[in-house]
C-alpha cells in the first residue's frame, strides 16, 4: 500500500503548473477586458451627454465640454477627438448643430473615432489595448456615437 502511496507523490504539483498558466489567462482576461469595458462606456456617456446638450442648442465647444465632463475623466481634456454633426454637416468652434432652417426633429450626431490610436489620449488608447499574457495583444476599436433629435 506505501508502495503505491510514493508513485503519487508530486501529482499535485504538476496539476498546478499545468492549470496555473490556464487560470492566469483568464483572470488577466477578464480584469483586461473589464477596463476595456469601462473604458468604453465612459466614453459613450460623455458622447451621450454630448449630444443631449447639442440636441438643445449648445455650440459645438460647449458640446465638447459636455462629452469631456460626461466621460468621467476619460478623455483627459482633449476635445479634439470629439465630432460634432449636425443635420447639416460637421460643426466646430462656436456653430450650433442644430440651428438653421428646418433642423427640428433631425438627428445630431456626437462621436469619438477610435479607429485611430494615435489621435485618441494615450489613458484611453491603452485602455482599449487588451493585452492578456500568453495572448498577442488585441485592439478594439468601438464605434462610440451619441445622436439625439434636434429640439430647436
Amino acid at each position: 500500500m506505501r508502495s503505491s502511496y510514493r508513485e503519487e507523490r508530486g501529482a499535485s504539483a504538476v496539476e498546478f503548473a499545468l492549470l496555473v498558466p490556464v487560470v492566469f489567462t483568464l483572470i488577466f482576461g477578464m480584469v483586461e477586458f473589464g477596463l476595456a469595458f469601462f473604458a468604453t462606456q465612459s466614453l459613450r456617456a460623455g458622447v451621450r451627454e454630448g449630444a443631449r446638450q447639442a440636441a438643445v442648442g449648445a455650440t459645438a465647444s460647449q458640446v465638447q465640454s459636455a462629452v469631456l465632463g460626461g466621460a468621467s475623466g476619460a478623455l483627459d481634456g482633449s476635445p479634439q477627438v470629439v465630432t460634432v454633426a449636425g443635420p447639416n454637416g460637421a460643426v466646430s468652434g462656436g456653430g450650433l448643430a442644430c440651428s438653421g432652417t428646418n433642423t427640428l426633429g433631425k438627428n445630431v450626431t456626437v462621436s469619438i473615432d477610435t479607429s485611430n490610436y494615435a489621435a485618441l489620449p494615450p489613458n484611453v488608447a491603452e485602455s482599449l489595448d487588451v493585452s492578456i499574457p500568453f495572448l498577442p495583444t488585441y485592439a478594439l476599436h468601438p464605434t462610440i456615437s451619441g445622436t439625439f433629435r434636434c429640439e430647436q
